[in-house]
């Protein structure tokens, strides 16, 4: 394979590592810019701020995952900061946009509930890892 397949290969692979990542941040960004009544959410556990966390737990979980497959030869720490963090920026972003939003507001408890969220998914990420890297060594 030579280095142009190589480097083309490569670029496929991050790319698809951050789709997932990606498409959560766009229906977030989609949610986020309509005014909506969810009944449904008062019986949801912390309600509304329940919501924010698990959403945000799933893209830390997502962004975790694409920072380790965009930087493998890393430290995974390192890597997993870097996901929960862009997770944690989505959210500042998502707040910040919903100040403008007719019938939306932004709030600083939904704010903590995306970092606490997007922290916890990339543990669970960082968690998933150390498994399979594990299970990866006892095969050996």
């Amino acid at each position: 394979m030579s280095t142009d397949d190589q480097r083309r290969t490569r670029r496929r692979e991050v790319a698809l590592a951050w789709l997932p990542a990606a498409l959560a941040m766009g229906g977030i960004f989609a949610v986020s810019s309509v005014s909506i009544d969810v009944p449904a959410i008062a019986s949801f556990p912390l309600k509304d701020k329940g919501a924010h966390f698990l959403v945000y737990a799933l893209l830390g979980f997502l962004c975790a995952h694409a920072t380790l497959r965009t930087w493998p030869d890393r430290r995974p720490a390192r890597t997993l900061a870097l996901g929960a963090f862009v997770a944690a920026a989505w959210g500042l972003s998502d707040e910040l946009h919903q100040a403008f939003v007719p019938g939306r507001s932004a709030e600083l408890l939904d704010l903590v509930a995306d970092t606490l969220g997007a922290a916890t998914g990339a543990v669970t990420r960082g968690l998933v890892h150390r498994r399979a890297l594990r299970t990866n060594e006892d095969r050996t």
